[in-house]
């Protein structure tokens, strides 16, 4: 399948791009080169042949956003390294040795700051959520503040329009550099996410058991008997198959009807405690999700990393965007009676609606939901759903956490979780 990808920004991370997209053979790159950030959508009307929009700059793709253009649309993300090297490369131009830089929320503070405590230089830091509308007017005036009260005497910001605003008064700002893993990741994303478009499928599911603590040898066959068993009678009742390997882990390749299993033990995972009993002590059960076997692999090892985090028993799930969820089967607490009276007073949903939320978000342990997830539990057409998502959403009770691609055409649905 090949696909028309057009690449929306400044010229010279636009070439960038262009280059790294030769590994992808399926992508034909169309560049759009931006002179500003926020006339993206002029642009986009040269772009209507594309399949796919790939834009370098996040405020270029919430402006696009707006106009509910057909095409799919992605942005690079950032992650740690772009942070961190983008603050060592431009660090010695400061003088005062502290350097004011904003990043999205989405990246962990400490993931980079880790590593920049043991240099002599300090950072006056503000994030920003990128799943809402960003006001960059806020984040101008942070780093003037900051400039001009004399705490700092450097700028880095990952917005490109805050860039422009303060070069044009001749600050001394720096845009933060995006990797080329970034850019990689991102066209991956745009030919996957164009793939899940495209084509109608059911999602492939790869789970991974493995004992965390070893057996003694004169039990070790009787308790792996025992196991393959109950494995075996698990993976015929959800139509799916058992690959033991040679290093006491086990490989379960299911569709659709074992990720119905793994949605409904959000709470409860009998699975995950029957193979615990079985053992003797703790396991790791990781899930991957994903429209091809190798994909669910992969993210099927990236859950199992985090079912080792620690020694008790933990079951992970990736979906196909490499978003965790879990741990399954630990119930959270929910303080009920707070929920219900903000349902009623915030979000002014009746009492049946109340109550039938509570009863869902209980059901499905507060991980991310869709606005499908609710149509299908109320048993209401989709449009009703979405205006009840609409008043939780007004009325703060919950917040959007992310997407998940449809296994059929379609956009990709928006996730929510309890606003906590």
């Amino acid at each position: 399948m090949n696909i028309k990808l057009g690449v929306l920004g400044e010229k010279t991370i636009v070439h960038r791009v262009q280059e790294i997209a030769k590994q992808f053979p399926s992508i034909e790159f169309l560049p759009f080169i931006l002179p500003e950030p926020y006339n993206a959508v002029e642009r986009i009307e040269g772009a209507m042949m594309c399949d796919v929009l790939l834009f370098t700059d996040h405020c270029s793709y919430q402006e696009a956003l707006k106009q509910k253009y057909r095409q799919t649309m992605v942005y690079i993300e950032y992650d740690e390294y772009s942070m961190l090297s983008s603050i060592l490369h431009n660090a010695k131009l400061s003088k005062k040795k502290c350097i004011s830089i904003d990043y999205p929320e989405a990246l962990k503070q400490a993931d980079f700051t880790h590593d920049i405590a043991v240099t002599e230089y300090a950072l006056i830091s503000t994030s920003y959520n990128q799943q809402e509308p960003i006001d960059v007017q806020k984040l101008i005036d942070f780093h003037k503040r900051n400039f001009f009260e004399k705490k700092t005497d450097l700028i880095l910001t990952s917005r490109r329009y805050v860039y422009h605003k303060l070069l044009q008064e001749g600050l001394p700002v720096h845009c933060i550099s995006i990797s080329d893993k970034c850019i990689f990741q991102a066209l991956k994303k745009a030919v996957q996410t164009l793939e899940v478009k495209n084509y109608s499928t059911n999602p492939v599911v790869t789970g991974i058991l493995f004992l965390k603590e070893s057996l003694p040898i004169h039990i070790h066959h009787q308790i792996h008997t025992e196991i393959r068993k109950y494995l075996s009678d698990f993976c015929q009742k959800y139509d799916a198959i058992l690959l033991p390997s040679k290093d006491n882990h086990y490989f379960i390749i299911g569709t659709s009807k074992l990720m119905k299993a793994i949605q409904s033990s959000y709470r409860d995972f009998p699975l995950l405690r029957e193979v615990e009993e079985l053992a003797g002590g703790p396991v790791g059960l990781a899930f991957g999700l994903g429209l091809n076997p190798l994909s669910s692999q992969n993210n099927a090892y990236i859950a199992l990393e985090a079912c080792r985090s620690n020694q008790n028993s933990l079951s992970y799930l990736v979906n196909e965007c490499q978003e965790k969820i879990g741990p399954l089967g630990q119930r959270k607490n929910i303080d009920t009676n707070k929920l219900f009276h903000t349902l009623v007073h915030q979000a002014r949903l009746n009492n049946e609606l109340s109550y039938l939320f509570i009863q869902f978000i209980i059901e499905r342990n507060n991980e991310p939901f869709s606005s499908n997830d609710i149509a299908n539990f109320y048993q209401v057409s989709k449009r009703s759903a979405e205006r009840t998502v609409k008043k939780l959403l007004s009325g703060d009770i919950i917040k959007v956490s992310g997407k998940e691609s449809p296994y059929s055409k379609g956009r990709p649905r928006k996730l929510f979780i309890l606003n906590q």
